[in-house]
């Protein structure tokens, strides 16, 4: 009648080290991503000054 004794649900059982290193991996590739997006406009934006010489030489500054 009533809970109709069926049989028990499937339990998942899951490994926390691998969660976690998933997680650790996702979190990785997104920052990886966000640096490379403002590297990308960073130097488009030094480009568009004229300082790409700057940049492409490994120069800190603009000046000598």
């Amino acid at each position: 009648m009533c809970g109709g004794g069926g049989s028990t649900p499937a339990v998942v059982k899951t490994d926390p080290k691998a969660e976690a290193a998933e997680a650790a991996a996702e979190a990785a590739q997104k920052t990886n991503m966000t640096q490379a997006a403002r590297r990308r406009q960073q130097q488009q934006s030094a480009l568009s000054t004229g300082a790409g010489a700057a940049l492409s030489y490994g120069k800190s500054s603009l000046g000598q």
